[in-house]
């Protein structure tokens, strides 16, 4: 059995690679949507710093600042946030779930600029108008959204539209048109389109240019409280 020695080394050689692409399968399920491709560093860099000034507080230099904030506000884990009920502009659910896939650059799973904040709700978890708004988009939609919905805010004077995706199919019968106040249901969570794994893909947009959601709901979830 003189080259029973090489055979193993080789048979180990071969099965690093397979366990390489295995490890990489496994990440890949957990790959969340939203990318567009050819921004610039700079043009990222002024949609993050868009909506951080929250009259007068220069401190919030970037997005991750004020992740930051929500995140100490919260008192939980990293990835957290609280969401005040009492506010005309809340977040997408009404208590606090995992954030994972943030918004901007990034070079993983797949390298590009991501639009959108991903909350990590377990599947079936309701979702909630974040505001007063009109519907513009319901239903599936075949660039990658799946089921979901759009809809029109009008808040401090600008035009903004919150776009949910991969949501449960059928979760809603919402219509282009319909009316919605802030708190109301607009789907489940899911994992409809371009979608590895349930989680709700939650893209912002004032005055036709993506924002980073968290500053923004950090910001006006404050400000718009009935009793701060």
């Amino acid at each position: 059995m003189p080259n029973s020695g090489p055979r193993r080394r080789q048979k180990r050689f071969i099965a690093t690679p397979a366990a390489i692409v295995g490890v990489g399968a496994l990440m890949l399920t957990m790959a969340l949507p939203g990318v567009h491709f050819g921004e610039s560093e700079e043009s990222v860099a002024a949609m993050q710093a868009q909506l951080l000034n929250t009259g007068g507080t220069s401190d919030l230099s970037s997005s991750f600042d004020a992740l930051n904030s929500v995140i100490v506000e919260a008192g939980e884990s990293d990835g957290s946030f609280i969401n005040y009920v009492d506010a005309e502009i809340q977040f997408p659910f009404a208590q606090s779930v995992p954030l994972t896939d943030p918004f901007g650059e990034r070079h993983w799973p797949v390298a590009g600029f991501h639009d959108a904040q991903d909350f990590a709700a377990p599947d079936g978890t309701t979702i909630q108008s974040i505001a007063e708004g009109v519907v513009i988009e319901a239903g599936y939609a075949n660039d990658g959204c799946g089921f979901g919905l759009k809809v029109k805010h009008v808040i401090d004077d600008s035009d903004v539209t919150a776009r949910y995706c991969h949501m449960q199919m059928n979760s809603h019968d919402h219509e282009v048109g319909d009316k919605l106040r802030v708190g109301d249901p607009v789907g489940r969570v899911g994992n409809t389109g371009l979608s590895f794994g349930s989680h709700l893909h939650f893209a912002l947009t004032v005055d036709g240019e993506a924002v980073d959601p968290m500053p923004f709901l950090l910001k006006y979830n404050r400000l718009t409280r009935t009793a701060p």
